[in-house]
């Protein structure tokens, strides 16, 4: 699922007007909503991933509102051979593109697009093509036009990404572990084949053999597929996730691989940037939810808290930790977001004293991310000061004669601590699982159970959590009603729908929580 925020279109059509750039596993593509209310959870991942609705019927293509203007936030989501397109104000999808006996399986949009073809669409036979979103929403019928089709081999699309910052660029993740590099500028009917990848186990790069051809390059990543593929929110590394059980960070620019790590068991599935691009999610078959730090080129974080494999992870982007003396009246409002002017004149927020345990809590919270999972479950989470401190000066090692398991910290300076790590990990290095107890260990702060099926996409707007299940069911939940049922859960703990952290690291049993009303689901 795709979520994609339109803006007005320019006086000159052939350059569109958008400021929002392609967001990917992480890079965010996601609307930014058209409410101005203070709102929390947020993220998304670029990468289209498996997602489906049942509520419209073949060959609709009905709009329920005038798309003339160019403007609006959709969701983008694909049903067998069909492609739809639903406003995120509506229950119906607008849109039915349909492909024939094709079946998409991923697509990305890049609000940036100046030729006009801003949305990619990979498939089960491992095609790509592009189109423009807007011409599509204004096509009465349900055939796609304008067209660019893309050759690819014939392993299935696991995932596709726009480049940020790189105009006319995008990356395809395969089935087979190769990842294909594409311009629009350059011709599709040219030579494209590679050589034939000899070790499966190694990376290699090969190019196209005419500096016209497309693909332009061919990167074979792993032995196995590549399960998503993720960029940094200025373009600089792409993460790839692969059956094999490894994340790897590359340079996309330099072709360079920075680093990787294994999970504890099983593939890992998912991955995503945190905005500032310092830190990195992932999760899978572990059932565990890790953050990965750029600077230290490592693991810093593990969260415990699904019973089931983890489906999708994401930052939220529209968070930043409050300011000195800024708080909430009460927990229950604390996953609302500081971000808003209209923040002051709303009474759920006041000005602590210094001295406020409060405050100091709120103040320590760095990072707050999301995750779902198969279990059903929607985990929210905090990554705080003290628990990065703990992974910026442990050790590479524990003393396994310790009984608390506690490392030596050192307090070397910044250029010394570089050196130290470069020697200690150097670029391509590939990290084995590290022993949980050497590695800061998370609990989440709410953990929400949608419904009872397992849970597979997960995307944030500014106003709201979407979600959807296996039976491809599509749940928008507005933050608001998150907020209320925590109120809820505070004034009558017996009626509980959402299992809150208590503030002492002993969190309740996420097992403990139930299915949630939701406003909209289709």
């Amino acid at each position: 699922m795709t979520v994609a925020y339109l803006k007005e279109m320019p006086s000159t059509p052939s350059i569109p007007s958008c400021t929002s750039g392609m967001r990917s596993v992480a890079a965010r593509l996601l609307g930014a909503g058209t409410g101005t209310r203070p709102l929390s959870f947020v993220g998304s991942n670029g990468v289209g991933g498996r997602s489906a609705s049942g509520s419209c019927h073949a060959g609709q293509s009905r709009a329920l509102v005038n798309y003339d203007d160019d403007r609006g936030t959709y969701i983008i989501f694909n049903i067998a051979d069909s492609l739809f397109i639903r406003d995120l104000n509506y229950r119906r999808p607008v849109k039915r593109i349909c492909f024939s006996d094709m079946k998409p399986l991923c697509h990305a949009f890049d609000s940036e697009a100046k030729d006009g073809h801003d949305l990619i669409v990979g498939f089960l036979s491992g095609e790509v093509y592009s189109m423009s979103l807007r011409q599509q929403l204004k096509e009465p019928g349900p055939e796609p036009i304008a067209l660019q089709h893309f050759f690819n081999t014939n392993s299935r699309c696991t995932g596709v990404a726009w480049v940020p910052g790189h105009e006319g660029f995008f990356v395809v993740s395969n089935a087979d572990g190769n990842l294909f590099v594409y311009d629009k500028s350059k011709d599709v009917n040219t030579d494209w084949t590679f050589p034939t990848v000899e070790d499966q186990s190694e990376m290699k790069i090969s190019y196209a053999k005419s500096s016209k051809s497309n693909p332009v390059a061919r990167w074979h990543i792993c032995q196995g597929a590549i399960n998503a593929i993720s960029f940094s929110p200025d373009g600089t590394y792409l993460a790839t996730i692969g059956r094999d059980g490894y994340l790897r960070v590359f340079d996309f620019a330099k072709e360079q691989l920075i680093f990787g790590g294994k999970s504890y068991f099983g593939a890992l599935l998912c991955c995503s940037w945190s905005t500032d691009g310092k830190y990195l999610l992932s999760g899978g078959e572990d059932d565990l939810v890790q953050v990965w730090s750029m600077h230290d080129r490592k693991m810093v974080a593990w969260g415990e808290g699904h019973k089931s494999w983890v489906s999708a992870v994401a930052f939220d982007s529209y968070w930043s930790p409050p300011k000195p003396y800024e708080r909430k009246q009460n927990s229950m409002h604390r996953f609302a977001s500081p971000k808003s002017d209209e923040a002051e004149e709303d009474p759920i927020y006041s000005f602590a004293s210094p001295k406020s345990d409060e405050t100091k809590e709120n103040t320590n919270i760095m990072y707050r991310f999301a995750s779902i999972g198969q279990d059903a479950q929607l985990l929210l989470w905090d990554l705080t000061k003290d628990e990065l401190n703990v992974s910026l000066t442990h050790a590479s090692s524990c003393s396994e004669s310790s009984s608390s398991g506690s490392c030596s910290a050192s307090s070397s300076s910044g250029s010394s601590s570089t050196e130290d790590r470069d020697k200690e990990f150097p670029l391509g290095f590939l990290h084995p699982s590290p022993r949980l107890q050497e590695v800061p260990k998370l609990s989440p702060e709410v953990a929400h159970l949608v419904g009872v099926e397992p849970l597979f996409t997960l995307e944030f707007t500014s106003e709201s959590v979407i979600t959807v299940c296996r039976r491809g069911r599509i749940t928008t939940r507005p933050r608001e009603e998150i907020d209320n049922e925590t109120e809820t859960d505070q004034q009558h703990p017996g009626s509980s729908k959402l299992v809150i952290g208590n503030g002492t690291g002993n969190y309740s049993n996420p097992s403990r929580g139930c299915s949630l009303v939701c406003s909209k689901t289709i």
